[in-house]
């Protein structure tokens, strides 16, 4: 059985009116692809008990759509940060809904990003643990998702504490160098349901069939995709093959 694809979407564009149309847009017309959203407003939650009105006001369009999950974006500098200052992160995001008096603040769950590769016993302690703390927090739900980013395939240790992991994340060339070195050849097949793939900067000729065919490819390895033309700022806009990406992503379910 094929299963059901999901557009990753790292929306660390800043919401202006209008800004992010174009998700709102493909979000509506693609209803039975599933999204993946990671808000961001200040390299984590920002400073503040709410982020500001720009985003209390866009937050809500997307937490409101049934094929869209809406998770924080908290970095863990490989789990060398203190567990105190990602916790206080964590629950900055979770207490959104009460602190801003609307339900519809409410995120789906953390994006935990530079996560570690390599096992360590320390390092698998911290992750675990803050897979509990999201899990337990109220203001999460009801899904409660925890996403690893390592960046690439992470020893098999790493794969239990979430619910998905990022196993590949860089430009278009260095994808298809690992493609072709089968470093993804070891993932076993029922994984593919919890892994992401992120590739940016693919280049402008890589359309129509060959963008197919990269779609394929890519989906062989994860259910959640993103991919991007785009060589610069290639989080914080849409570039011109966003519709078309989508569409092949719709297509391959």
């Amino acid at each position: 059985m094929v299963s059901k694809p999901t557009v990753f979407v790292p929306l660390y564009v800043y919401p202006a009116p209008g800004a992010w149309s174009p998700l709102i847009k493909i979000i509506h017309e693609y209803r039975d692809v599933e999204f993946t959203v990671v808000v961001n407003p200040g390299s984590g939650p920002g400073p503040d008990v709410l982020p500001d009105s720009n985003y209390l006001r866009e937050i809500p369009t997307l937490t409101v759509e049934p094929n869209v999950h809406v998770l924080g974006y908290v970095a863990t500098n490989y789990a060398n940060r203190p567990f105190e200052t990602v916790q206080a992160e964590v629950a900055r995001y979770a207490d959104w809904p009460s602190v801003g008096s609307n339900p519809a603040l409410a995120l789906d769950g953390i994006f935990f990003d530079e996560t570690p590769q390599a096992y360590n016993p320390s390092a698998a302690k911290f992750l675990e643990e803050l897979s509990i703390l999201v899990k337990c927090q109220q203001g999460f739900g009801p899904s409660n998702i925890v996403v690893h980013n390592p960046g690439t395939v992470p020893e098999p240790p790493y794969l239990t504490l979430a619910d998905g992991n990022v196993v590949f994340e860089g430009p278009y060339d260095l994808f298809c160098a690992r493609w072709n070195a089968d470093i993804f050849a070891g993932i076993p097949p029922e994984s593919r349901s919890k892994l992401c793939c992120i590739i940016h900067s693919v280049p402008r000729d890589v359309s129509g069939d060959t963008l197919k065919s990269l779609v394929s490819d890519v989906r062989s390895i994860a259910d959640e995709v993103f991919i991007t033309h785009l060589s610069q700022d290639y989080y914080a806009s849409f570039g011109s093959g966003w519709s078309e990406f989508v569409n092949l992503m719709a297509s391959s379910s």
